[in-house]
């Protein structure tokens, strides 16, 4: 299957032979012929309990009530991103195995940014812009093994808003993974050559431009609101225009992707994939990869306790269960296995939390006072670096020296590593600091920390560090992030449902790695090689 068969041979190197193992618990016979795995951007798991009152019987309360719930799942890893979260949901492996270590990192050698899911030997189809891939990820996914499993038989299909969510639930060998630009669904020439008739269809339909002139108001009475706190908050952000309160104008593609249609329109397209993929149509099973990014751009603008995070999660409820009762038409649910969580949580507005909490040290911190205590240690240690200066690049968590001046200076980048993690430590509101040299060190001896469970050599930053819990850093005075190894930001929902799914909520350590183990399982395969996540035993039949 296209060039990305020689890349998969490397990616799961010594686990393609017995990937069409059958388990003792999985005869080919049992196995579901659909397999739906649901990744909610930005979805906290305490949304289910605070919203549940207005959630219907059969969204999130199929699983609630049907399925098996995880109440103590979370990520292990510290970089809560985007991009790292959906690599481990299908893998079962966290950065320090499958590469993924950020939405972007730093290519010190190179001297250049990387996305993670960026691949300029190919094109995307129907736009003029860089092509993407799941080369960078290291790991083979749940579908790869079906894949090969079953010779080929089985379809892997993905869909998301985002790129980067539908190619790293896809992996290596997805026969599809679409996402969208701007007001258009499309994929790259990694997968196919050209858009299929049915997706050139919807797309011709303008699903997307249908909702420009509307509004997007409550669903809800306004009252049921008034348990998040008041709409207008000065946190939040007015981003496309929007405004801070009820009703939001859509007035274009970037009023639409902050807006809950976003959700709608891609469950949309994902049900039309079903039918005319043909998924769950026969005995040999396929794979379904389904991410919603409408709650974290929602999320990101006015924080985890605003009007709009309730409504687009209340929403996202209603579209899940029209989507499921489609799939008990077309599929049957008695077939389906299905598991839904979230690749992060977030942030609260540090302003509201302050308000709440008025001991906390709840504030933003600008990034710029990390550059200014670093420069000016190495400058004190070393003298002047060649421009632009010591630092290279600067994402928090991870900063990268610039080689070129420890080059002209002759001093060892494990030298000047101390250094900085010295000047870093400093500041104040700073919880650690950690050197690549040490995070090399912890993941050589198997150490499952947070911060080493997202360490890759040659991506990873020189020196990752972290700031105290509730403080954001951001340089911008509005909306909210995530990215930490705070319970706010790892703690997530973890769902399951199926006919071989135990009911009942499980008080079990539980992590999103698990899923991968799990979903192998119920498929007779062996887990993805490199998986650091357990199968959930307690929960199946």
């Amino acid at each position: 299957m296209r060039a990305a068969v020689a890349l998969l041979a490397a990616a799961v190197a010594g686990t393609a032979a017995g990937a069409a193992a059958q388990s003792p618990s999985a005869a080919a016979g049992s196995r579901p012929r659909l397999v739906v795995a649901i990744a909610v951007d930005q979805l906290r798991a305490d949304y289910m309990d605070r919203f549940r009152p207005f959630f219907g019987r059969s969204g999130f309360n199929l699983f609630l009530q049907r399925g098996a719930s995880f109440a103590s799942a979370r990520y292990e890893h510290a970089t809560t991103s985007t991009c790292p979260g959906h690599a481990v949901m299908l893998t079962g492996s966290y950065g320090t195995v499958n590469g993924i270590v950020a939405n972007d990192w730093y290519d010190a050698v190179a001297g250049k940014e990387v996305y993670c899911a960026a691949d300029t030997t190919v094109r995307l189809i129907g736009v003029d812009l860089e092509g993407r891939s799941p080369r960078n990820l290291k790991n083979a996914t749940v579908g790869d093994l079906l894949k090969i499993g079953t010779g080929g038989r089985s379809k892997v299909v993905t869909v998301s808003a985002k790129d980067r969510s539908a190619i790293m639930m896809g992996g290596h060998l997805a026969d599809a993974a679409y996402w969208m630009v701007d007001t258009l669904f499309v994929t790259s020439t990694y997968y196919r050559q050209e858009m299929p008739a049915w997706a050139r269809e919807l797309n011709g339909a303008g699903k997307v431009t249908g909702y420009f002139g509307k509004r997007w108001e409550r669903l809800l009475p306004a009252a049921a609101y008034d348990m998040v706190g008041p709409d207008d908050v000065a946190a939040e952000a007015d981003e496309a225009g929007t405004g801070r309160t009820f009703p939001h104008p859509i007035g274009g593609a970037e009023a639409f992707d902050l807006s809950p249609f976003s959700n709608e329109v891609v469950a949309e397209f994902a049900m039309r994939a079903v039918t005319e993929e043909g998924l769950g149509r026969d005995t040999v099973p396929d794979l379904l990869g389904i991410s919603f990014s409408a709650n974290d751009r929602v999320g990101h603008a006015y924080g985890p306790d605003s009007h709009e995070v309730m409504d687009v999660t209340v929403r996202l409820d209603r579209t899940l269960a029209r989507f499921f009762a489609f799939l008990d038409k077309t599929v049957g649910l008695a077939n389906v296995v299905m598991v839904l969580t979230a690749d992060h949580g977030v942030a609260p507005l540090p302003e509201v939390f302050a308000n709440l909490h008025p001991g906390a040290s709840a504030r933003r911190f600008n990034p710029a006072v990390v550059d200014s205590a670093v420069e000016a240690a190495l400058r004190a240690r070393y003298g002047p670096a060649p421009a632009p200066g010591w630092i290279a690049h600067h994402d928090q968590p991870q900063l990268y020296l610039n080689r070129a001046a420890l080059r002209a200076k002759r001093v060892s980048l494990e030298d000047a590593e101390r250094v900085a993690q010295a000047a870093i430590m400093t500041v104040p509101g700073v919880h650690e600091a950690l050197t690549s040299s040490e995070l090399a060190t912890g993941r050589a001896r198997g150490v499952r920390s947070a911060e080493v469970l997202s360490f890759y050599p040659g991506r990873s930053g020189d020196i990752y560090y972290q700031m105290e819990p509730y403080i954001l850093v951001d340089d911008e005075p509005t909306g909210t992030g995530h990215g930490t190894p705070w319970a706010y930001d790892q703690q997530v929902p973890l769902l399951f449902y199926g006919s071989r799914i135990v009911p009942g909520v499980r008080r079990t350590p539980a992590a999103v790695a698990d899923i991968a183990p799990t979903l192998s399982a119920l498929l007779g395969l062996t887990a993805p090689g490199g998986a650091q996540g357990r199968v959930l035993a307690e929960a199946l039949k």
